[in-house]
């Protein structure tokens, strides 16, 4: 038994000195996942209509080895609890699912038609509520599209490929994506404010909640979502009101287990590089200075795990390994 446990110790040794020696996102590269081949989903309103599809595959830049589909109205009902009709969805995403760990990068291309309400970093804070981590993705329309339901031409190439969607998170990504379109429309014309800010501070506050396992009490939500707000110069800007649909938006997230689990780690994985390409963008940074200029500090420092924090992380996660061996 001695001699058992001799060798048992052993092992959980040479376990932790190897995680500890080993960068972490190397563990993260399962090729496996990746597709072989892009999809490109048109707005419905493109299926007969020949030359709008053409602009539109051009803007995506679709390959003749691209899995083709289209997204109906049924799919906005089914994906995003929205009602549409098929004539007015003109909207279209090409996508490739990469590489476990490669992170999410989406581009807008609005060379031909502008996508009105929707900012990429928008979408990006919606999909990653959702789930969708490791992409790219491609938005363009052939003439100006508000935008809103381009996420379900995203959910429908997972489908195209034979992968199952949570309809729990996607409607809720889609609410996400809904309060900060309304929020960014009631603060307009406020000084001070921008929707960089906005999509920081719900970022951040899904980050944290993550980082609690997506255990934790609306009261604390709000709390947390406070913190953040002031974090980002938004004090006295965002309402009351406001500030309740972000927290009612993120505790609905988290009962539908978006911050449990495996997609707790993958919001922290994700949150970090999406955190720090918004802090260096243009939007951010004059929305700082005013901010600032306002007497309002903006605190885009990004927080990294500390010494004894991945000590503890890697010491679960080579517990998990050993549970999973005897499972």
């Amino acid at each position: 038994m001695k001699h058992i446990k001799r060798h048992i110790l052993t092992v959980l040794s040479i376990l932790f000195i190897t995680t500890m020696l080993i960068p972490r996102h190397h563990a993260k590269a399962v090729t496996e996942e990746a597709w072989d081949n892009a999809v490109t989903v048109y707005g419905a309103a493109l299926e007969n209509n020949p030359s709008a599809k053409d602009s539109t595959s051009n803007l995506l830049g679709t390959k003749n080895s691209d899995k083709t589909t289209y997204v109906h109205a049924s799919d906005l009902n089914k994906y995003l609890n929205m009602q549409s009709s098929d004539d007015v969805l003109k909207s279209s995403i090409r996508i490739t699912k990469t590489s476990k760990g490669s992170g999410l990068n989406l581009t807008i291309n609005q060379d031909q038609g502008q996508i009105t309400k929707v900012s990429e970093n928008t979408y990006k804070n919606a999909l990653m509520t959702a789930g969708i981590n490791d992409a790219d993705v491609t938005i363009a329309s052939s003439e100006d599209v508000t935008g809103e339901s381009a996420l379900a031409g995203v959910y429908k190439a997972f489908e195209a490929q034979g992968e199952s969607i949570d309809t729990n998170k996607t409607q809720v990504a889609q609410e996400e994506l809904s309060t900060i379109n309304q929020i960014s429309d009631e603060n307009s014309q406020q000084q001070g404010f921008s929707q960089a800010q906005l999509n920081k501070t719900i970022a951040e506050s899904k980050q944290a909640i993550a980082e609690k396992s997506g255990n934790v009490s609306v009261n604390e939500i709000k709390q947390i979502v406070n913190q953040k707000i002031e974090d980002n110069g938004l004090t006295n800007i965002v309402n009351n009101n406001q500030v309740d649909m972000i927290v009612n938006v993120i505790n609905q997230a988290q009962q539908d287990g978006a911050f449990s689990g495996q997609n707790a780690k993958n919001i922290i994985n994700n949150s970090k590089q999406y955190l720090s390409d918004l802090s260096q963008s243009s939007e951010f940074k004059d929305a700082k200075k005013k901010a600032e200029d306002l007497g309002n500090n903006v605190k885009d420092k990004l927080q990294d795990e500390s010494f004894w924090e991945k000590i503890i992380n890697a010491i679960k996660d080579i517990f998990n390994a050993i549970a999973n061996l005897f499972k």
